[in-house]
């Protein structure tokens, strides 16, 4: 597979797991406020709110394999650059939410105030 078309199936990933994560949180009682919000060169993926306030939500997702798990890819440097956005929205809440494809379907877990 080459560069682009590995680049062009990453964000289509992305993508699908951002719209997993939105119906997951909507069905769980979160308003999704707004999603892929550009900050400076970043991006927030989605700004939600529950009843104790707005939030940001990183979502990561990825295939899982013995050795790899998406939540592995929401390292500390990227929890440092979410929280400076959310941050610059006035938000300082930031939760995680890891979309998992796999052979048995999709699975879905969120991970509250990761940041």
């Amino acid at each position: 597979m080459r560069d682009r078309d590995l680049s062009t199936h990453g964000r289509r990933l992305g993508a699908f797991g951002e719209r997993v994560a939105a119906s997951f949180l909507e069905r769980n009682g979160v308003r999704v406020l707004g999603r892929n919000i550009r900050i400076g060169r970043g991006e927030v993926d989605l700004v939600a709110a529950d009843r104790r306030g707005r939030f940001v939500v990183e979502v990561k997702t990825g295939m899982e394999t013995s050795d790899e798990h998406p939540r592995w890819n929401f390292t500390d440097r990227k929890a440092r650059q979410v929280a400076r956005m959310a941050r610059s929205l006035g938000i300082r809440r930031v939760d995680l939410v890891t979309v998992v494809v796999g052979n048995d379907g999709v699975g879905v877990e969120w991970h509250p105030r990761v940041a």
